[in-house]
């Protein structure tokens, strides 16, 4: 009897070694998703937004002319642009997110009105388009470039009334907005088209589509060296994803287009802005968007991403405080225990060296 209860006991004891090494190691096999979903969250972020931030302001060979892009491109369009043909880029701060702010996460998710957001020292909110979409804490940036079409010109025939004939189909979808630059690109238009993508043309869009642009006539007379270009104007923020957890969207905004979901986990972006005051084509300062007096000296751009978990996976509640550009941001009592990870890089504006 002894010594089956001598045995029963070393066995409860293996038992109970066996079970504490799976939990353990169960627990650490959690965490390391958690923190290898995170890391990979920040790479995607990092890999989408890094070239988008580096082309911006860049328009081909019009940027060799040296002068102001509205000097040089007529802007079509009916009702303008709400990011300016001559800024690279425009930023909106979430208001109490600058740094040497303390911020607190909130434990769920909102999508406050318009006015919680400023860009520029007139304190302009944020655009009609993104309102109800932006989450908490989070800023906002809109992206004006650029991207050259590939199709060459109709050598024979470049130019019919209001239509650029290709020598195949555009590839690019009603509505889409052009930039021609005459052949020694000395002038452009930017216009709106209105032919679809298997189009071996881009026609100009008269008031049959939105916004369309003042006319369905070209001011500028196109031959066979004429560039083309697909002009956008791209927002990138913080929404709520198709699972209920903050994600990296991004709209284009003229033509508004539906927002696409890009990246879960991202819980809140933070923008710095590099301002050249001096001409030397290099940051003198960094500023949040709402201290930024002319957006046409922003020389580069300093991003902050916070990424997390999909799940709960720490023993314990996460209260880490984070430092993101300065600003002190931390969970507060509504403290979950997700892993968060916080990744900064800078870009500088190839448009702006």
């Amino acid at each position: 009897m002894i010594e089956l209860l001598i045995a029963t006991a070393l066995g409860l004891l293996l038992t109970l070694g066996v079970i504490q090494i799976y939990l353990s190691g169960s627990n650490t096999y959690r965490q390391t998703q958690g923190l290898a979903h995170a890391q990979e969250s920040a790479r995607f972020v990092s890999a989408i937004l890094t070239p988008d931030l580096r082309s911006a302001g860049t328009f081909g060979c019009l940027a060799a002319m040296g002068r102001p892009m509205d000097q040089v491109v007529d802007n079509r369009l009916n009702g303008g642009l709400l990011v300016p043909l001559d800024q690279a880029v425009q930023g909106w701060e979430y208001t109490g997110t600058s740094p040497g702010d303390s911020v607190t996460l909130d434990s769920g998710l909102a999508t406050p009105d318009a006015a919680n957001w400023a860009s520029g020292t007139g304190g302009t909110s944020l655009p009609v388009a993104l309102e109800g979409s932006v989450v908490t804490n989070s800023d906002v940036i809109i992206i004006n470039a650029i991207t050259p079409l590939d199709v060459p010109l109709k050598s024979g025939n470049p130019q019919n009334g209001n239509s650029i004939n290709l020598a195949a189909r555009s590839g690019l979808d009603a509505g889409r907005l052009i930039i021609a630059t005459q052949g020694d690109c000395s002038r452009g238009e930017l216009f709106q088209k209105s032919n679809n993508a298997n189009a071996s043309a881009i026609v100009m869009a008269g008031g049959n589509i939105e916004p369309g642009n003042n006319g369905n006539q070209f001011n500028l007379n196109y031959d066979s060296e004429t560039r083309l270009y697909e002009f956008t104007s791209m927002a990138y923020y913080i929404g709520i994803g198709t699972n209920g957890e903050p994600a990296l969207f991004r709209r284009l905004i003229t033509p508004l287009q539906t927002p696409q979901e890009l990246v879960s986990g991202v819980e809140t972006l933070q923008f710095l802005y590099g301002v050249d005051t001096g001409g030397s084509r290099a940051a003198d300062a960094y500023q949040s968007a709402n201290l930024i007096d002319d957006w046409t000296q922003v020389t580069s751009i300093r991003l902050s991403a916070m990424t997390r978990s999909q799940n709960e996976v720490l023993l314990e509640e996460n209260s880490r405080n984070f430092n993101m550009l300065g600003s002190e941001v931390s969970q507060g009592n509504n403290g979950d225990r997700r892993v968060r990870l916080i990744s900064v890089n800078t870009s500088h504006l190839r448009g702006r060296m």
